[in-house]
This record gives structure tokens, C-alpha cells and sequence, in this order.
């Protein structure tokens, strides 16, 4: 996309939702021509557009003053208070993304002032959001339901109780790498936030159990992601599992203490999971996986590095879990070709699958490849009991299904040329 095609772009009378991420040949002459053409423009996103300015994202502004959606992520270094004052004239401006910029108490006080309507706030990874910027930020968003503070670090729970107070509809919370909050912030999202469904605690080391416990007063909740939480244990998981039932995704990312018990508390209270991340987590064992057998509706499960378990659990997720799409089984050195014999039986609807580093030998593989129809991507890294031969004639009986196939160099170069070739001519990546 270059400036020349937004000038025919521009034109489209019945255009309403323009995206152009990452369009390096764009600059301001042609967002000019977007702000001055004929078109019926309510939400534009220029993220990742290296070469525009305030000035080329203000004449968009000027000429269209019925814009709602703006996002304008990793594009500019800091913001001005010229752009900030024109957002006063967009009446129905619902959603803001300034994702990786530079801001200042002084910018989000005049947001907050100026965009009273903001559905959406997106501030990832920005520098210079403060407890004081964000009070003065939300203080004026009622309607306000999605918050991304990703990366915002100097945020504690002063922030969390503003937002709480001021904005009792919010619906979804990014706070992923804050580790200044605690117990006491999430105890205000509890006691204030019923409608919350979507939060993001990944990486904050400061949340506890009690937080848990705090949090789990959102009985909402759909999506919650405790990735890298290293202090919370089983405990913790007991809230959750007893008090929200309607979870649907769970991210347990290296989260140490997590045994078969929290598991088991979880998987007796969240039936409607559909998204499990258990990844690095290496106390479970076959005895919680059969538990999340019982999970009918599970379709992505992440168990990279789960030492402890076995085919046994293996077979007993694939038995039960008949929804499965995504299976992540990369080191889990204990499964063989027993477990994947049942997958193959049991999961046909399996999209995606890592084996890389299982002990799975020809026969194995040839089971997985040759018999899931719905296999697209498959991740065969290291398979030291698979030999050459066993790779190709897998390779040969999929090439017509697989979409994307990852192998180490050395293994991809020693395949048959007329392997490669069938792969490729099937657009294998």
C-alpha cells in the first residue's frame, strides 16, 4: 500500500473501517488524502506505520469528525497536545489505542477530559503512565470497559482502586508485567467490578493467593492468565475454581507451585474451560490430567515440559476430550507412541500438535500423521526414535493436509528432494 493507493482508497464512498498495520510506504501525504476524500471513515488503524506523523493522523481527524475507533500503537515517541486537543471534537470516539508511546499526567488528564465517551483504552508497553495520570484518566469513563496497562510498571493499587471506582462496567483488564500490585488492588476490583470477564495478571509477582481469593469475587470472569505468577499455589486455585464458573481460558504459565490438586479444584468448578495453559508446571501428573479429561469442552491444551506425566494421561485427555484442536506435548519426555495411538482414535479434530522431544518412534508418527484428517501444523523437533525413513513416508501420507512443518535444518536438508517439492508445492511453510 503506497500513498498513491490510499488517494484511490480515499474515495470509496462506503468506506467505514480502514486497517493498514505496518505500511512502511505510507507517510502523511497520504493519510492527507484519506482526511479530504469522499468516504464515510469511522475507525482507522496506522499501528506499526513508521513513517506518519501527528500532522498526517490530524487532517484524518479534521475530516471526519464522526470517527469512533483510532488506533495508532508504535507509531509515534510521545504524544502532542495539539493532536490530544482535536480528540475533543470526535464526539463518538469509543476506542483509543497509543500503545508505546511516551505520555505525560498532563496528556491523560486531557484525554480524560476531552474523550468522555472511550469504550477502550490502550496504553501497552507506554512510558510515563503514573498512578496520578491514570486517576485522572478514568476518573471521567463511566462507560469505560476495556483497559490495557500492559507493561505500565510504575502503576501500584492506587490505580486499581480508581479505576475500579470509576469504571464499574469494565469488562476486560490488562495489567500484565505491574508487579506493584498486590492484594489490596485486586480486593477493589472485587468488591467493584462485577462485570469483569478478561484479566491479565501474567508476570505480576506480587499477587498471592489472597489476591485470588480478592479477585475471585468476579464470578464473570471468562479469561484470566497468571502466567509467570510464581507465588500462588494450589490454594489460590480453589478460589477461582469455586467461585467462577464460567472461565473459559486458564494460563498457568510456569506457575511452580500449581500441584494436581489445584488442578483438580479447578476442573471440578470451571466445566466451560476451553483454553488450558499448563506449561512448565511440572507437578502434574497423570492423576490431575484425568482430571481435565472430564473437560468436554476443551480445545487448546498446553503442556510443554510436564515431566511427570505419561501416555496414561495422555489417553485419558484424548478419550475425554473430544473437542481438542491444539495439543502442546513438546517435552514431555514420558509420552510414546501408546498415547498418541489413542489420539489418533479419539481426536480427529486435532488442528495443531507439537511432539517435538517425545519418544515416539516410527510407527508413532505414522499413526498421528497418516490418520488425523484435520491436521494442519505439526511441530517435529528432535524425535530421536523417528528415523529418515519414518519422517518421509509421514511426510508423504500429510503433505496433502499439512499447512506448516517445523523440523530442525540439518533433518529438513537430509529429506528427499521429491518430498521437499510435493511440500512445497502445497505452500508448506
Amino acid at each position: 500500500v503506497t500513498n498513491k493507493s490510499l488517494g484511490s482508497i480515499s474515495e470509496l464512498r462506503k468506506l467505514e473501517d480502514l486497517s493498514m498495520v505496518a505500511c512502511s510506504n505510507v507517510d502523511d501525504e497520504g493519510l492527507h488524502f484519506l482526511g479530504s476524500g469522499n468516504n464515510s471513515l469511522q475507525g482507522i488503524d496506522i499501528s506499526r506505520c513508521d513513517n506518519v506523523s501527528f500532522s498526517g493522523l490530524m487532517s484524518v481527524v479534521k475530516g471526519h469528525d464522526c470517527l469512533q475507533q483510532i488506533s495508532a500503537s508504535y507509531c509515534f515517541s510521545e504524544l502532542t497536545t495539539t493532536f490530544i486537543s482535536k480528540l475533543k471534537d470526535l464526539k463518538s470516539l469509543s476506542s483509543l489505542k497509543l500503545d508505546g508511546a511516551r505520555v505525560s499526567f498532563s496528556n491523560l488528564l486531557a484525554i480524560g477530559k476531552n474523550c468522555s465517551k472511550l469504550v477502550e483504552i490502550g496504553l501497552s508497553k507506554c512510558t510515563g503512565v503514573t498512578d496520578e495520570g491514570i486517576i485522572a484518566l478514568v476518573s471521567n469513563q463511566g462507560n469505560l470497559k476495556t483497559l490495557d496497562l500492559t507493561c505500565c510498571n510504575l502503576i501500584t493499587d492506587a490505580t486499581l482502586a480508581s479505576v475500579a471506582k470509576s469504571c464499574k462496567k469494565l469488562v476486560c483488564l490488562k495489567l500484565e508485567s505491574c508487579d506493584s500490585i498486590t492484594k489490596e488492588g485486586l480486593d477493589q476490583l472485587g468488591l467493584h467490578c462485577a462485570h469483569l470477564e478478561e484479566v491479565d495478571l501474567t508476570d505480576c509477582s506480587r499477587v498471592y493467593d489472597n489476591g485470588l481469593k480478592c479477585l475471585s469475587r468476579c464470578s464473570q470472569l471468562k479469561c484470566l492468565k497468571l502466567g509467570l505468577c510464581l507465588n500462588i499455589t494450589d490454594t489460590g486455585l480453589s478460589y477461582i475454581g469455586s467461585s467462577c464458573s464460567k472461565l473459559q481460558e486458564l494460563d498457568l504459565y510456569r506457575c511452580k507451585g500449581i500441584t494436581d490438586a489445584g488442578l483438580i479444584a479447578i476442573c471440578a468448578g470451571c466445566r466451560k474451560l476451553r483454553k488450558l495453559n499448563l506449561c512448565y508446571c511440572e507437578q502434574i501428573s497423570d492423576r490431575g490430567l484425568k482430571f481435565v479429561s472430564t473437560l468436554e469442552d476443551l480445545s487448546d491444551l498446553e503442556m510443554r515440559r510436564l515431566t511427570r506425566i505419561t501416555s496414561v494421561g495422555l489417553v485419558a485427555i484424548s478419550a475425554g476430550c473430544k473437542s481438542l484442536v491444539e495439543l502442546d506435548l513438546k517435552r514431555c519426555y514420558n509420552i510414546n507412541d501408546t498415547g498418541l495411538w489413542a489420539l489418533t482414535h479419539y481426536s480427529p479434530n486435532l488442528r495443531q500438535i507439537n511432539l517435538s522431544y517425545c519418544s515416539v518412534s516410527d510407527m508413532g508418527l505414522m499413526a498421528v500423521m497418516a490418520n488425523m484428517k484435520c491436521l494442519q501444523d505439526a511441530k517435529l523437533v528432535h524425535l530421536t526414535q523417528v528415523s529418515l525413513k519414518g519422517l518421509e513416508l509421514a511426510l508423504r501420507v500429510s503433505c496433502d493436509r499439512i499447512k506448516k512443518l517445523k523440523l530442525l535444518s540439518n533433518r529438513r536438508s537430509l529429506l528427499s528432494f521429491d518430498v521437499l517439492q510435493m511440500l512445497q508445492a502445497r505452500g508448506c511453510k
